[in-house]
């Protein structure tokens, strides 16, 4: 008699929606929408570079191995396969729709008393584009998230900014064009001693496109100190007390936008220590197509 015998491959589990947290009927999500991306003229290639340190001791910390990745295609054809077709095609595309009046107000060259005031209602469609956004180049760049997965579903729900998160925009002047900051900090609650374990977990990213930045921060908690960038450039749009007037007096330069995701020191207490272990690797270029 014979006898035969087949291995069954593993099951692979479906993969979850990086917003609602539903399975399957994963879709690609743009991370720059196209529409806004239109006509726009961009480099070739897009070049993304990682760095940090981290403290490994209560005397030192470590520098991480600096990782710089060249990909063939601009940077308005980066997708992210993570969201599912209900969010992609549902509050996310009605997100987007909302929005584009709003930033086509904000793009006049000028205004009949040299500003204008955004409304409430459009304060909260910018605050919740802008969040939406961050996160997804976020996950873009590292693949870690700093909103926690209860955060994220609850955007989903009612498309709030959720608590501990801020907004800020201002006009911008300079050379990055689809340019993105992303920095991601662990840091200490502030209440408790530097060498604890209570953490939290902090994004700061700037959004930068066709003369206007957006910056957002998200904690996914509450005890690590503010962040106020400079009101002459900056306006704060969430948390929203009510209209707010645009433009800001002056614009941001590309050295503003440095400045302001860059410069930790400015908000957060980072203590002096006497040593620093740099990475002897030195900086890893990586070429995809």
């Amino acid at each position: 008699m014979l006898s035969s015998m087949s291995q069954r491959r593993p099951h692979k589990p479906s993969k979850s929606c990086y917003f609602c947290g539903r399975t399957g009927n994963i879709t690609e999500e743009h991370a720059w929408p196209r529409w806004l991306g239109r006509g726009a003229d961009v480099e070739p290639t897009q070049t993304t570079r990682t760095l940090g340190f981290s403290r490994v001791s209560l005397e030192a910390y470590s520098e991480a191995p600096t990782r710089e990745v060249t990909k063939q295609g601009s940077v308005l054809t980066t997708r992210l396969r993570q969201v599912c077709r209900n969010c992609n095609g549902g509050w996310m595309s009605q997100l987007e729709e909302a929005v584009r009046p709003v930033f086509e107000r904000m793009w006049e060259p000028e205004y009949p008393l040299g500003f204008t005031a955004l409304s409430p209602r459009e304060i909260g469609v910018l605050a919740a584009w802008a969040v939406k956004t961050a996160w997804v180049r976020e996950q873009v760049g590292s693949g870690s998230s700093t909103p926690t997965p209860e955060m994220r579903r609850t955007f989903t729900a009612d498309r709030v900014p959720p608590a501990f998160t801020s907004v800020w925009a201002a006009r911008h002047t300079g050379q990055s064009n689809f340019g993105v900051y992303v920095l991601q900090v662990e840091a200490r609650h502030q209440d408790r001693p530097l060498d604890g374990r209570e953490s939290r977990n902090v994004l700061v990213c700037s959004l930068t496109f066709r003369g206007i930045s957006l910056l957002v921060r998200t904690d996914d908690g509450w005890g690590v100190p503010r962040m106020t960038p400079p009101g002459d450039r900056w306006a704060q749009v969430w948390p929203s007390t009510g209209g707010v007037a645009w433009p800001p007096p002056q614009s941001a330069s590309d050295d503003d936008l440095l400045e302001v995701v860059g410069r930790i020191s400015h908000w957060m207490s980072v203590p002096e220590l006497p040593k620093f272990h740099r990475h002897p690797g030195g900086v890893v270029r990586i070429r995809r197509n």
